[in-house]
């Protein structure tokens, strides 16, 4: 039982500590974050601060690394449907992030780690090139400039759509997404 009560509290720390890092996020890029100003956000010490993590930027990295492999999971699916299931998989997709709207809303911000959009961006690239080429066989040579004009327009949509609050139902955005893409796809 005690080892459970120690997790808890491990977990609403870890969980404190994120939303304090995101919080200074909104107004400074991580370089200007000291360890000082999140322990106090958060109500720690230091000593606790770093029983989890090396410095801001390392918190930030595990922030990144926890949205990504959220998206990662979802994106799976989407690289092998069509039609319905495609949207299906998009709006899973959108879901996600408007479940984690202000951790996005920052990290794809001009105060957030510039090398998370790449993340993003590359998280797929191998597998949708893959299937580009073996669905598109005249436009193999392409596939990666395709792949790079859908994945950086669907963040850019993405980073629209929090930015207005996400006003449009995650279905809708899907479908723009989709929209967009084959339209797109349909000039080659």
């Amino acid at each position: 039982m005690p080892g459970r009560k120690q997790d808890a509290r491990v977990r609403y720390t870890k969980m404190v500590v994120k939303e304090s890092l995101m919080e200074l996020l909104r107004v400074k890029p991580v370089a200007k974050v000291t360890v000082t100003e999140i322990c106090e956000r958060a109500g720690i010490n230091r000593a606790t601060f770093y029983a989890h993590y090396s410095d801001p930027t390392d918190l930030l990295h595990s922030i990144e690394t926890e949205l990504i492999e959220g998206i990662t999971e979802r994106v799976a699916p989407a690289l092998s449907a069509t039609g319905a299931g495609l949207r299906e998989a998009l709006i899973g997709i959108f879901d996600y992030v408007k479940a984690n709207a202000e951790t996005c809303r920052v990290l794809l911000s001009d105060s957030g780690d510039t090398g998370f959009q790449s993340q993003i961006v590359r998280v797929v690239e191998e597998q949708y090139v893959e299937y580009y080429r073996a669905s598109s066989p005249g436009a193999a040579a392409d596939a990666e400039y395709v792949y790079t004009y859908i994945a950086l327009g669907s963040v850019g949509v993405i980073r629209r759509w929090l930015n207005e609050g996400m006003q449009k139902p995650s279905a809708e955005i899907a479908d723009l997404i989709i929209t967009l893409s084959s339209a797109g796809l349909k000039t080659r």
